[in-house]
């Protein structure tokens, strides 16, 4: 048995983007239903959402979150072993939930409220309250329970480092500054995308990779261009491939992919 492999901090995060063989369907009539069982039992153990790809890009996108990687390894065994007849695995990515480093802390909020005139028990109870905000806030983005939005896309992206533009040579204040910024634009946009900006820094080949989820594919649209606005976006970020997917149960995945079974 092998031991479980738990972050110190956050969950980790595995996305699977697999690619129909040609012919899949005639060569493999079996393996829509072998890949839907296997992507149903999947779900029983770790945290799973599965996606049509549009485009050449994907097939199949399935997202895994799980607090041990070694049950990601392991649904991943499960879904290739059923996929492999009909499916490549062209790429995939690992990244890991993490909170955020520029988020204000309590005492910084109260400083910030004091500053403002804010005193006595009123002051004790708006820094009390925007402590359990905090808490709430850094819990959903280390363990997150992802609602079954209807579309995904997601990218991976870099912070630059390039002559003016070195993200990295920045102190402290200066990229807090500039993440607000890019925090405002993007919370413009709360309860119709949500975003889940997971870190890979020494796990894959990009600094992060951003899941965004929406029910309308246009606010999918609508927020990159936005938010690439920003100058944190603008001076500081790039960007990598987009995968766009859209949701469904794994029967219907694979009736989508042309198994009729």
């Amino acid at each position: 048995m092998i031991e479980p492999v738990v972050p110190g901090e956050g969950w980790g995060v595995l996305h699977l983007f697999l690619t129909m063989r040609p012919g899949a369907v005639a060569v493999a009539p079996a393996a829509g239903r072998e890949v839907a069982a296997a992507l149903e039992a999947v779900g029983d153990d770790v945290q799973a959402h599965v996606f049509t790809g549009i485009g050449h890009k994907s097939d199949l996108v399935v997202m895994l979150l799980d607090a041990d990687l070694v049950r990601l390894r392991a649904a991943q065994t499960t879904i290739m072993a059923a996929a492999g007849p009909a499916f490549d695995l062209d790429w995939s990515y690992l990244s890991l939930t993490e909170g955020s480093e520029y988020t204000t802390t309590p005492e910084q909020y109260r400083d910030q409220m004091a500053a403002k005139g804010v005193t006595g028990d009123d002051l004790e109870r708006r820094v009390d309250e925007f402590d359990q905000r905090m808490q709430t806030y850094t819990r959903d983005k280390l363990h997150p329970d992802l609602p079954r939005w209807e579309t995904m896309c997601f990218y991976p992206m870099t912070h630059r480092r390039e002559g003016d533009d070195n993200w990295y040579a920045l102190d402290y204040d200066e990229r807090k500054r500039l993440m607000g910024e890019h925090g405002r634009s993007g919370r413009a946009f709360t309860g119709r995308v949500l975003q889940l900006v997971s870190g890979s820094t020494g796990l894959d080949d990009w600094e992060f990779g951003v899941t965004l989820l929406a029910h309308d594919v246009a606010d999918l649209k609508e927020i990159v261009y936005r938010l690439r606005y920003d100058e944190a976006s603008v001076r500081y970020a790039e960007f990598g491939p987009f995968v766009v997917g859209i949701r469904a149960d794994p029967g219907d995945a694979m009736a989508l992919l042309g198994w009729s079974d």
